[in-house]
């Protein structure tokens, strides 16, 4: 009855959370908090860069494996609705 309910959303915030620590820890291990320091004084600085060099689109493997994540995400969300709208279909 409604322990269905309320497990479709647990399985939701669990696997939200997990997505998210996997994002974290890739983050981490490739660098992306490693300029802290350098990071305050970027708004005190006067320079001017210029625009980036515009370069054809790459799919690498890092595209990939956002696109899997955002995949995997989107099904279990489909996944968490179907489990709703039949449970409710049902009585």
């Amino acid at each position: 009855m409604m322990s269905g309910y309320y497990l479709s959303w647990v399985l939701l915030i669990v696997l939200s959370l997990w997505v998210s620590l996997a994002a974290f820890f890739w983050a981490l291990r490739h660098g992306q908090f490693s300029e802290q320091e350098r990071a305050r004084y970027l708004p005190l600085r006067n320079e001017v860069s210029p625009p980036p060099v515009a370069h054809p689109s790459k799919f690498t493997r890092e595209v990939y494996a956002l696109l899997g994540i955002l995949g995997m995400g989107g099904l279990a969300l489909l996944a968490v609705l179907i489990t709703v709208f039949l449970k409710q279909g049902g009585g």
